[in-house]
């Protein structure tokens, strides 16, 4: 019978990345599974808006603060949906490296995500989290449909 143990999902506070952890928790809860949700906090260069580059340049993109009041929030909407064992985790890193780190350092089995920047133009070009993911991942994704138009 197939079975997780341990699920990992990603939030950004967005409301599309909630109903992936909403999705995440449900899931948790039907398994019986630890559910790990991670927030990355991470700073970008302000040379990217013509500032000086050098590592005193570096503008937080989502910070620390941020990170943990998004994890807050993503264990209050689990613990509705009915998730008994969560675990909040703010890492440091690239949304798709600290959902990976996570995953190797937890013995994840599932990541869920949403599929947030996957149809765009820019997520096509640059990446998105979803794709980046469900390439790099070696265990099992859900990509959660969290459009609008649901």
């Amino acid at each position: 019978m197939l079975t997780y143990n341990a699920i990992a999902v990603g939030t950004d506070g967005s409301e599309t990345s909630l109903r992936a952890v909403r999705t995440a928790a449900s899931m948790a809860r039907a398994y019986d599974a630890k559910l790990y949700i991670v927030s990355a906090f991470y700073n970008h260069s302000a040379s990217m808006l013509g500032a000086p580059s050098s590592e005193d340049a570096r503008l937080p993109v989502v910070s620390e603060d941020m990170a943990e009041s998004f994890l807050s929030k993503a264990a209050e909407l689990s613990q509705a949906e009915g998730a008994k064992h969560i675990e909040v985790i703010a890492k440091s890193g690239d949304p798709v490296k600290a959902l990976l780190e996570v995953g190797s350092d937890y013995d994840v089995d599932i990541f869920v995500v949403g599929n947030k920047g996957m149809n765009s133009v820019r997520g096509r070009v640059f990446g998105s989290v979803p794709t980046e993911l469900t390439r790099k991942a070696k265990v099992d994704v859900v990509v959660v449909n969290t459009s609008e138009e649901r």
